[in-house]
C-alpha cells in the first residue's frame, strides 16, 4: 500500500514502522502546528472474522488511553476510521524502547534500573486507581525518550473494569511477562502488570530474563518453576532485592504486592542495602535520598551519556553495572555459561558444579561455583562425620542392649518354659473341646442338611403334583373342547349327509320318472311308428291294387321314401336309449360320490 498523504486533517510526513496489520507514521497537525505518530490497521490485512475483535480492541485501546493524562503515558490526541484502514492519533515520543536497549545489551547501573522501575509503577499507580489495567507491561511498551524520560504506550489489550469488555478465558499478553493467571486464562488485575515490572526489574539486576524459550518452554517454567534469585547471577545484588523480586514474581496474585505503591515503598526500602565499593551500606542514603525525591518529570541518566565524576558511594546515574568477566567473552561464550550456571543453581550435586568448573575454569559464576562446592563438600563432610558419630553411639547402644536382651532371654527362657507346659496343657483341653464342638457342628450340620433336604423334596413333590393337576386340568379342559368340537361337526357331517341322500333320492325319483315318461312316451311313438307303417302300408297295398301300373313306376321310390323312415325313427330310438344310459351313469356316479362323502 502507499503511503497516504493525509488522514483526515493530518499530514503524513514519513514512516516509522510496519507491522503485519498496519503502520506507524509521523504526521503533522497543521492546525495547532504540532508534529503527533498515527498507528493504523489495515481493514483489508485482517480476517473477516476477527475484524470485529481486532477493531473493538482498537477502539478500547484509543478509549482507555485517552482517560489517562500523565507524564509517564503516552498521550492519545484522536481516533478516526475510513473506508481503507482506523487509526489513533497519540504523542510522537523521539526516543528508544527499553527492550532496544536490553537487545543491545546496554548497561544500566542498578541505580538506574530502579529509578526507571518506580517511573513504571508511578504510572501503573495512576492508572490502577482510575480502573484501568494495562495487561501487557513488557520493554516494547515502555519507551525511554532522548532525554531521558519513561513513557508507557500501548494500553490496546488494557482492561476497563467498568465496562467487562475482556472475557475471563482470553489469554492475552507477551509470554516472558506473563503472570501464571493470565496463561491460564483467568480473571486478572493490577496485580498481573505488578508481575510484568517484577520481570522488568529482573532483567534491570542480572542483564538476563528469567525464563526463556518457546512459548510451551516459558509457560511452563511460569507455571511450575521459581526465577533464579538474582543475587545467584549477580553478586552486587542484596537478598533484601532477591525477597523484592520474589515477592512481586510470586506464583498467586495474593503472595505479591496488593498495589503500585507497596511495591515502590518495598523496593526503596530495599536500595538501601545496596552495596558500596567497600561493602558498607550506609553510604547508600544518597540513593534513598534520590529515590524518595523521585517527581514525575525527573529524567534518567541512558546508557553511553553519562558523565566521569561520579563516586561509586553516591550510586550516580551514570555508572554502569560490570559484571564479572563480561567483558572479555564472546557472546555464544556468555550464553553458554549463562545457560549451565543456570541449570545448576539450585543443585545440591558437588558433580555438577565440578563439571562446570572445568568447562568454564574462569567464567562469570567461577567464584559462585566454587563457593557453593565447598560448602557442599563442607556439608557432606560434616554430615559424614555425623554419620560416624550415631554410628559408634548406636554399636554402643546396641552392645549394652544386647547384653541385657540376653539376661532378659534368661530370665524369659525359664518362665516361658513353665507357661509352655502350662499352655500345652490348656492348649490340649482346648483342643479336646474344640473337636467335641466341631464334631457337634458337624452332626448338627448334616441334620441339618438331611431335614432341609427332605424338605426341599416334599416341596418339589408339591410342586409336581400340583403342576400334573394344573395339566390334567388343562387336558380335560382341551378333551372337552374338543369333544364338543367333534360332536358338533359329527352333527354337521350328518346334517351334510342326509341332505345329500335327501338330494340324491329325489334325483333319483325325479330321473326315474323322467326315464318313465321317455319310455312312455318312446313306446307311444313306437306304436304311433307302427300305426303308421301299417296305415301306409295299408296305402301301398291299395294303391296296388288301383293302378298296378302306376304303382310298379313308383315303387321303388315309395319305398325309398320308407326305408327312410324307417332310419330316422331307428335313429331317435338309438338317441333315446344312450340318453337313458348317460343319465343312469350319472346317477351312479352322485350315488358313488355321496357314499365318499
Amino acid at each position: 500500500m502507499e503511503k497516504p498523504k493525509k488522514l483526515g486533517k493530518y499530514e503524513i510526513r514519513r514512516e516509522l514502522g510496519r507491522g503485519a496489520m498496519g503502520v506507524v507514521y509521523e504526521a503533522f497537525d497543521p492546525l495547532i502546528e504540532r508534529t503527533v505518530a498515527i498507528k493504523t490497521i489495515l481493514k483489508s490485512a485482517i480476517d473477516k472474522g476477527d475484524a470485529e475483535e481486532t477493531f473493538n480492541r482498537f477502539r478500547r485501546e484509543a478509549r482507555a488511553a485517552g482517560r489517562l493524562s500523565h507524564p509517564k503515558i503516552v498521550s492519545i490526541y484522536e481516533y478516526g476510521e475510513d473506508d481503507e484502514m482506523a487509526f489513533i492519533v497519540m504523542e510522537l515520543i523521539h526516543g528508544k524502547e527499553l527492550k532496544e536497549h536490553f537487545d543491545h545489551e546496554d548497561k544500566f547501573t542498578i541505580e538506574n534500573g530502579i529509578r526507571i522501575v518506580l517511573q513504571i509503577l508511578d504510572a501503573l499507580e495512576y492508572s490502577h486507581a482510575r480502573g484501568i489495567v494495562h495487561r501487557d507491561i513488557k520493554p516494547a511498551n515502555v519507551m525511554i525518550t532522548h532525554d531521558g524520560k519513561v513513557k508507557i504506550a500501548d494500553f490496546g489489550i488494557a482492561k476497563i473494569d467498568s465496562s467487562m469488555l475482556t472475557q475471563v478465558g482470553s489469554v492475552m499478553g507477551t509470554p516472558t511477562y506473563m503472570p501464571p493467571e493470565q496463561f491460564e486464562g483467568s480473571e486478572v488485575d493490577q496485580r498481573a502488570d505488578l508481575y510484568s515490572t517484577g520481570v522488568i526489574l529482573y532483567q534491570f539486576l542480572t542483564g538476563l530474563r528469567p525464563f526463556v524459550g518457546g512459548i510451551i518452554a516459558i509457560m511452563r517454567q511460569v507455571l511450575n518453576h521459581d526465577a533464579t534469585p538474582p543475587s545467584q547471577l549477580n553478586p552486587e545484588i542484596s537478598p533484601q532485592l532477591d525477597e523484592v523480586v520474589k515477592k512481586a514474581m510470586a506464583k498467586r496474585p495474593e503472595d505479591r504486592f496488593q498495589n503500585a505503591p507497596e511495591f515502590i515503598a518495598a523496593l526503596k526500602a530495599a536500595a538501601r542495602s545496596l552495596p558500596t565499593p567497600t561493602g558498607n551500606v550506609e553510604s547508600n542514603h544518597t540513593l534513598m535520598e534520590r529515590l524518595d525525591g523521585l517527581t514525575a518529570d525527573e529524567t534518567i541518566a541512558l546508557p553511553g551519556h553519562a558523565p566521569k565524576s561520579a563516586s561509586r558511594n553516591e550510586l550516580e546515574a551514570d555508572e554502569t553495572l560490570a559484571l564479572p568477566g563480561r567483558t572479555t567473552k564472546s557472546a555464544a561464550r556468555k550464553a553458554s555459561d549463562i545457560e549451565s550456571w543456570k541449570r545448576i543453581t539450585n543443585s545440591q550435586d558437588p558433580a555438577d558444579f565440578n563439571r562446570y568448573l572445568q568447562d568454564f575454569p574462569t567464567g562469570e559464576f567461577a567464584p559462585l561455583a566454587q563457593a557453593r562446592l565447598e560448602s557442599l563438600e563442607k556439608a557432606a563432610a560434616r554430615v559424614q562425620q555425623e554419620a560416624e558419630r550415631i554410628r559408634q553411639e548406636k554399636e554402643l547402644k546396641a552392645q549394652a542392649a544386647l547384653a541385657a536382651r540376653k539376661k532378659r532371654e534368661a530370665k524369659q527362657l525359664a518362665e516361658a518354659e513353665r507357661a509352655r507346659a502350662q499352655v500345652q496343657a490348656l492348649a490340649e483341653a482346648e483342643a479336646r473341646r474344640q473337636r467335641e464342638a466341631e464334631e457337634k457342628a458337624l452332626w448338627a450340620r448334616k441334620i441339618a442338611e438331611i431335614k432341609s433336604e427332605a424338605e426341599t423334596s416334599r416341596a418339589i413333590e408339591a410342586a409336581n403334583r400340583e403342576q400334573e393337576a394344573a395339566e390334567q386340568a388343562q387336558r380335560a379342559k382341551a378333551l372337552s373342547a374338543s369333544l364338543s368340537q367333534r360332536s358338533n361337526q359329527f352333527v354337521e357331517v350328518l346334517s351334510k349327509r342326509e341332505a345329500i341322500v335327501d338330494a340324491e333320492r329325489k334325483l333319483k325319483l325325479e330321473h326315474k320318472k323322467k326315464l318313465k315318461e321317455e319310455v312312455e312316451r318312446k313306446r307311444q311313438a313306437k306304436l304311433k311308428l307302427i300305426a303308421k307303417r301299417e296305415a301306409v302300408a295299408k296305402e301301398d297295398q291299395d294303391m296296388i291294387e288301383e293302378s298296378p301300373a302306376q304303382n310298379s313306376r313308383t315303387a321303388p321310390q315309395t319305398s325309398q321314401q320308407h326305408e327312410a323312415k324307417l332310419a330316422e325313427r331307428d335313429k331317435e330310438l338309438t338317441e333315446a336309449k344312450a340318453h337313458a344310459e348317460t343319465g343312469e351313469r350319472r346317477r351312479q356316479e352322485a350315488e358313488k360320490l355321496a357314499a365318499q362323502a
